[in-house]
């Protein structure tokens, strides 16, 4: 219904007037609608009412417009103009949101990796992804559909979400690079809690699960530095220890520092798919297999 001035008309209305007023013939207007002519007559003494103004007159089996007739085939006119701009722009945004599939990844190896994923998907299908990196519980953005797919660490509040699939993917594994004059050096399989009051510098930012289970293990001090350059002279001067997932390294001298595994440690995390189970826009199935096709691995990087 369209309002104005405390006026409710109908969009059926307004079609079936101007179909009237094209040809002056109630007969004729109800055989080019497929309507009752007493429907079309019942809806314009409707409009008229609403109005209060005649907008036609008779004249034999004819009808003629009025003057204020004339005049609102005019707004009329304009009126379901608009209506149908406004359905077509709607229409669109749907059919482009049909088409567009939220996706959301953390910081880490994903993000390094988004872009060629991004373009081998839109070499092979219609819809189009919208890439956001997001903080590590998407739960939420998920099960409102503000993500379509979401690359994540698996937590218990994925796990225990009757309304999500979530497939696994990989696990997520650390090294530390120490002097080789640091007594830890020369440990076989160093436990974390060796590391107590160690300094840290970390090569990338870590997730909140990552960060409190160092901080329980060690009691380490945790620093984050991103440049490469500057961790590796944080290193030579002795200052702490870079621990870094296993896809980055640094490039250093293996006659001065030792590379440590952690693999053997409880540092890793788990790296999951999360689809809400109801979200049925096309093509999402087909992202999800192409996630575990590029990505699913064990402990392994590229």
């Amino acid at each position: 219904m369209i309002v104005n001035g405390g006026i409710g008309m109908e969009i059926k209305q307004l079609k079936y007037f101007l179909e009237v007023a094209k040809r002056e013939h109630l007969s004729d207007a109800a055989l080019e609608l497929d309507i009752a002519q007493s429907a079309i007559s019942r809806q314009i003494q409707q409009l008229e009412d609403e109005l209060q103004v005649k907008l036609f007159k008779r004249q034999g089996r004819n009808i003629r417009l009025t003057t204020a007739g004339k005049d609102f085939v005019i707004h009329a006119t304009k009126l379901l103009n608009q209506v149908d701009e406004t359905l077509t722009l709607f229409r669109q945004q749907e059919s482009n949101n049909l088409y567009s599939i939220n996706l959301g990844y953390e910081q880490g190896y994903v993000a390094e990796r988004i872009l060629p994923l991004i373009q081998t998907f839109e070499r092979q299908y219609d819809s189009k992804i919208i890439p956001q990196q997001v903080s590590q519980d998407s739960t939420k953005q998920i099960l409102v559909d503000a993500l379509d797919v979401a690359i994540t660490e698996l937590t218990p509040t994925l796990q225990q979400n009757n309304d999500l699939n979530v497939t696994l993917l990989y696990e997520e594994t650390y090294h530390l690079y120490l002097p080789k004059e640091e007594p830890l050096a020369l440990a076989m399989n160093p436990h974390l809690a060796q590391f107590e009051g160690a300094t840290i510098f970390t090569l990338t930012p870590l997730s909140t699960t990552m960060i409190a289970l160092i901080e329980q293990l060690t009691k380490a001090t945790l620093h984050v530095v991103t440049h490469p350059a500057l961790a590796q002279y944080l290193l030579a001067q002795h200052r702490g220890f870079i621990l870094a997932p296993d896809y980055q390294r640094l490039t250093v001298s293996s006659l001065d520092y030792k590379d440590i595994s952690l693999n053997h440690t409880p540092l890793k995390r788990s790296i999951c798919i999360v689809v809400r189970k109801e979200n049925n826009k096309p093509d999402v199935q087909q992202l999800t297999s192409l996630i575990q096709t590029l990505f699913n691995r064990v402990s392994t990087y590229h």
